[in-house]
């Protein structure tokens, strides 16, 4: 195979919350020394990219906030694009960085955008939430992920939430992170190559794969992550090429 470019989910491909897996570190040394560009892709809503570069080179992943794309970004990009100016944020403050040219308002914003909350989500914050969307508000959602890993295994994600909400309020969400197509395209862009040129290394198989093919994009979808509890049996997504882990992408394209 010849490529010119990746994009990388984290989460699950690179790491399992502080666990990393095996032949992570030396990919991304490979992708480097090979001078293929790539792109860390993600659809964590607890971090700001700063914050997520932080993490892994804790981990000791080499990574600057530029080489991650998350939903925030596309959110700030979406609202621009709607010429929405307010918001008020469902999700953890320290995102607010990705808005620094919009409004945090709990007086009749224009959209609500709903990220991971954790431990923080309380009844009274999502009922604010709902208010706030029948008083006129859009739905954002960051993602809508079923759930995640962690240290005490699987937690429900921010689709739940959304879910949630929009059941509530009769509204349906506009999704900015994976799987949606201006997700990727906004990846594909910054790499600065055709899509035909890209491809996307996943766990999930609807999410990474499924997504990334409707941008044009081929997908790899890795046995490590959510792969153990996603079935390639139940989607109707083929992925191009499967393997067992990041650590084997040189031998695949060598």
């Amino acid at each position: 195979m010849k490529i010119r470019g990746v994009l990388i989910d984290l989460d699950g491909v690179m790491y399992n919350n502080v666990d990393i897996i095996p032949g992570a570190v030396e990919t991304i040394k490979w992708l480097r020394d090979q001078d293929i560009p790539f792109l860390f892709v993600t659809n964590t809503t607890r971090m700001n990219t700063a914050a997520i570069a932080r993490h892994m080179n804790g981990l000791g992943i080499r990574s600057v906030p530029d080489e991650i794309i998350s939903p925030p970004g596309a959110a700030a990009a979406y609202m621009k694009q709607h010429q929405f100016t307010s918001y008020h944020l469902l999700a953890h403050q320290e995102l607010n960085i990705a808005f620094k040219d919009l409004q945090e308002t709990d007086n009749s914003p224009n959209v609500v955008i709903v990220g991971d909350l954790g431990d923080i989500l309380t009844f009274d914050r999502i009922d604010f939430a709902f208010r706030l969307l029948m008083a006129g508000a859009d739905l954002l959602a960051l993602h809508k992920d079923r759930f995640w890993q962690t240290e005490q295994g699987l937690r429900m994600d921010t689709g739940a939430m959304v879910t949630a909400l929009e059941y509530a309020s009769g509204k349906t969400a506009t999704v900015v992170g994976k799987p949606e197509r201006p997700f990727f395209d906004m990846a594909i862009k910054t790499l600065g190559l055709p899509s035909n040129q890209v491809v996307m290394i996943g766990d999930s198989i609807e999410t990474d794969i499924g997504g990334a093919q409707r941008a044009g994009i081929e997908g790899i979808l890795v046995r490590t992550g959510n792969y153990q509890f996603l079935s390639e049996s139940e989607s109707d997504v083929i992925p191009d090429h499967v393997i067992d882990s990041i650590a084997d992408l040189p031998v695949l394209f060598s």
